[in-house]
């Protein structure tokens, strides 16, 4: 079979396509417009789009409603593909730049998405912003020296925690729900160290989870060294990059392992 391989710059108001078939086009981020260009497609088109903070779920979501083959890439692997082709910076070059990429990297389709772990996600990620939230707002009152803003800033802080509650019993409620993210949360939390938060990060976060060999896992997750070497150079090995909420789960749940023996995070 042969891809046809069609090339999307997001943007929070419009889409710009590059498809080498029919050619390019502008179209508008709304869910209408999205279905109808989407029903114009066939089986053997891949869309090719970048991970691109939070414009790519509209997207993401109208393929895997419609059937059609769509694939996300690492906005870092783009951006060093584009720079070997010294080329300018347009959203419409940059589409072009996606539909090329996708040929020469040949890049398969994703897995269809799963709702349940979707909605985790959504979850998950609230949680961890009103967890960040709560965090500021202590920095802020260990630095307050004024009665008023402090008695404030402390009650903004209970209101924190009781919507942190809120969502952690949302979460407890969605795996109690679906068998398989229970098991699979049952499962992670009997690793040493790992708790109900690294579990349910690691569920939400890493769907490959399971599917692919260690060294993959380890790479989507940032933490596989990375080789520096170079003739008779043989450099420092680091830490490569990957999902920024793997690692950070991972690290403290190391950490605390190593702090606390027998307790999980």
């Amino acid at each position: 079979m042969t891809r046809n391989y069609v090339g999307v710059d997001l943007s929070k108001d419009a889409f710009d396509v590059h498809d080498p078939l029919r050619g390019e086009a502008r179209i508008a981020n709304e869910p209408p417009a999205l279905a109808g260009w989407i029903a114009g497609l066939g089986p053997d088109d891949v869309i090719v789009y970048e991970a691109t903070s939070g414009c790519d779920r509209p997207l993401r979501l109208a393929l895997d409603a419609a059937g059609q083959p769509g694939v996300r890439v690492n906005p870092l692997h783009a951006w060093h593909f584009a720079r070997s082709l010294n080329r300018a910076k347009t959203d419409r070059l940059d589409a072009a730049m996606l539909a090329r990429l996708g040929p020469e990297r040949q890049l398969g389709p994703e897995a269809a998405l799963d709702p349940a772990r979707e909605e985790l996600r959504d979850l998950v990620q609230r949680r961890d912003q009103l967890k960040r939230m709560q965090v500021q707002e202590k920095n802020r009152l260990s630095a307050c020296s004024h009665p008023l803003v402090a008695e404030d800033i402390r009650d903004e802080i209970a209101a924190l925690a009781a919507c942190i509650g809120r969502i952690e019993a949302a979460i407890a409620a969605h795996l109690a729900r679906h068998p398989a993210l229970a098991e699979a949360s049952a499962l992670l939390r009997s690793i040493p160290g790992i708790g109900p938060v690294s579990a349910m990060t690691l569920l939400a976060h890493l769907r490959e989870l399971g599917q692919l060999d260690r060294r993959a896992i380890a790479s989507l997750g940032g933490l596989a060294p990375r080789a520096h070497e170079s003739g008779r150079y043989r450099g420092q090995r680091f830490l490569g990059d990957g999902r920024r909420h793997i690692r950070r789960a991972l690290y403290l749940a190391a950490v605390s392992t190593l702090r606390h023996p027998g307790r999980s995070s």
